[in-house]
């Protein structure tokens, strides 16, 4: 892929931008050219204003001052040039500065438009990817993606991208100056091209496949701490401080050797270059010396030649160091371009339909579906669930009781068969409209750093206070949220941190109470709480049942035991289906889950009686 993933960022995101960047490379044109100017002039310093005598000199210069039309202003007269020369040189330095500091800005901010609507494009990709996606990129990766990757590519289109231009037009500018003073002089440094340009292609290819590994190691160690910061209780109540700060150390330390391999290579470009340009000068003084002798150029000539070849070293030598910053930008490029190029399974049809509210039933019909296209999780799987009621999905781990609630909004697509509410197939109608209807309650809460009221409030940005208040008292929320140090205005900490798991999960209803769906879906959701915190729970749980449709799923049997009807997933089918009273009297599948249910719940007790 090489630069061309690099080229075809600029190419996407920098449309837009087209006429500022023109601007700022015409402005860059012209400091180019004054700079070869500035280099010429000094020629006429040598052989005109410090030898006065070298006639021929002096003539040049007041014929390029008559071709500027700069003899209206200053009279060319040859008494007075020992002041235009300098004050020649001060309006190039004056024009100079003025271009440059007029085209660096244009191009730098065309270059941070450009970054900043390539993260937007990122993280707007990420988000519309299904949960597979999430299952194979890791969180700390995609972080690293959207940090690390995306400020190598800012150094290289922003930071770096004026000195590129800059470097590569003043080149320009002083091989066509050098041509015009002396051409056989020039085609003679021109020898030493081929030798600097094997090598730092050579260099180049190496610089890239290191510079992807140093990245691709950033992402991994961005990983570790995004494992080790999250779960920074289980850490410390397992004592394994020690042995996550190893593990974090040998990522940093293979990051090192990483980036090492890398900085040996861009540390050989510039004394490579360095020697080879010694050779091109040797050669162009040992030559010069015979021509200023036998009298075919003067000493000012030659030194301004001089002067123009040096001048050449300094934007050579910045395209060699910016050449390993843009290797390492192209490897960043190229995983962005693959991040941006990645399928999203869930996508709207074109002109899919608006949902109507819901008022019917919903239908899993013939369903099929597989995470890896091998394994079937449902094979032909059927279910119908009316209105108003509260269906409990139960099963042995690995049933795909959670799976079977993810297809009902989208979160995964169907392999065969349809999921449809009121006959509307959830795959022809707009994610807005499907989703909007339906609330979530999982087992592992969802909480952002901020307020209280924030949270409740997240997906109805406006909300009034008093629907947010109202939400809270039904989730049985709001006496504690009362007694928090700015009530509804506190703010909570990452994942809230600094609540119960009781009181972030009456937050989550809260949050559901408020968007007030016609369907809900519960997910594990008293699960992990313990018995004083589900009893607040599902009595909040019950406020917001009220007027649903509900699908639940539950381990614990308790939970379920109200439910208008119960079906046990199995296989990738629903092996039975009916009341709590009814299955247990069959004796199936359900009647050995209750069962190992009720044993396991009596051990428990039994331990805790008898501790010895």
């Amino acid at each position: 892929m090489g630069f061309a993933a690099l080229a075809r960022i600029w190419r996407e995101f920098a449309g837009r931008h087209k006429g500022r960047f023109i601007l700022g490379i015409l402005a860059l044109v012209v400091v180019s050219g004054l700079y070869a100017l500035e280099i010429y002039m000094v020629r006429f310093i040598f052989d005109g204003l410090l030898n006065p005598s070298k006639n021929t000199s002096l003539e040049d210069f007041q014929r390029y001052m008559q071709r500027l039309r700069l003899d209206l202003v200053f009279p060319t007269n040859p008494e007075r040039l020992f002041l235009y020369i300098p004050i020649t040189l001060v309006l190039i330095f004056f024009f100079k500065g003025i271009f440059s500091y007029f085209g660096k800005y244009s191009v730098d901010r065309v270059g941070l438009c450009v970054i900043t609507d390539l993260r937007d494009a990122l993280y707007s990709r990420i988000m519309s990817q299904s949960h597979d996606f999430f299952a194979d990129h890791p969180t700390g990766m995609l972080i690293s993606r959207l940090i690390s990757d995306i400020e190598w590519i800012k150094t290289s289109i922003s930071e770096k991208l004026t000195e590129l231009a800059t470097a590569i037009l003043s080149l320009l500018a002083l091989i066509i100056s050098a041509f015009w003073q002396d051409w056989r002089l020039t085609l003679l440094s021109m020898v030493t091209i081929p030798m600097v340009a094997f090598p730092l292609t050579r260099f180049s290819r190496k610089l890239r496949s290191t510079s992807r590994r140093s990245q691709e190691q950033m992402a991994v160690l961005s990983t570790r701490m995004k494992e080790s910061i999250s779960g920074i209780r289980i850490v410390q109540m397992f004592q394994m401080e020690d042995a996550e700060m190893a593990r974090f150390s040998k990522s940093n330390r293979e990051l090192l050797r990483a980036s090492l391999k890398a900085t040996r290579v861009m540390a050989l470009t510039t004394p490579l270059m360095e020697l080879i340009g010694g050779f091109a000068v040797a050669g162009i003084l040992y030559y010069g010396h015979f021509r200023i002798l036998s009298g075919h150029t003067t000493m000012g000539a030659f030194s301004a030649f001089l002067a123009t070849l040096y001048a050449m070293y300094v934007p050579v030598k910045k395209l060699s160091q910016s050449n390993s910053i843009v290797q390492q930008a192209v490897s960043a490029a190229e995983r962005s371009v693959e991040l941006l190029d990645r399928p999203v399974a869930v996508v709207e049809v074109p002109g899919a339909a608006t949902l109507p509210r819901f008022s019917d039933r919903i239908r899993f019909e013939d369903v099929v579906f597989t995470y890896d296209g091998e394994r079937k999780v449902f094979d032909g799987l059927n279910l119908d669930v009316p209105k108003g009621e509260t269906l409990a999905i139960v099963g042995s781990s690995g049933a795909g009781k959670t799976t079977l609630v993810n297809l009902l909004p989208r979160l995964f697509d169907v392999a065969g068969g349809r999921v449809a509410i009121d006959g509307y197939d959830v795959r022809q109608v707009s994610l807005k409209s499907l989703r909007g209807q339906i609330g979530m309650v999982t087992q592992e809460t969802v909480l952002f750093d901020d307020t209280v009221e924030a949270n409740i409030a997240y997906g109805h940005p406006g909300a009034p206070k008093t629907a947010i208040e109202e939400a809270a008292r039904q989730a049985l929320a709001h006496d504690f949220i009362m007694e928090m140090p700015e009530g509804y205005g506190t703010r909570i900490g990452e994942g809230g941190f600094s609540l119960s798991g009781g009181q972030r999960q009456r937050l989550a209803i809260a949050r559901a109470l408020l968007k007030n769906p016609p369907i809900l879906i519960l997910d594990e959701a008293t699960s992990a709480l313990d018995s004083e915190s589900e009893y607040y729970v599902q009595q909040a749980l019950f406020n917001l049942l009220k007027g649903r449709t509900t699908l639940v799923i539950a381990h614990r049997l308790a939970t379920i035991l109200n439910a208008h009807r119960i079906v046990v997933l199995d296989q990738g089918k629903v092996a039975e289906e009916g009341t709590h009273k009814s299955l247990l009297e069959r004796g199936g599948l359900y009647a050995q889950l209750a069962s190992m249910e009720f044993r396991a719940t009596a051990s428990s007790a039994f331990l805790l009686e008898n501790p010895s």
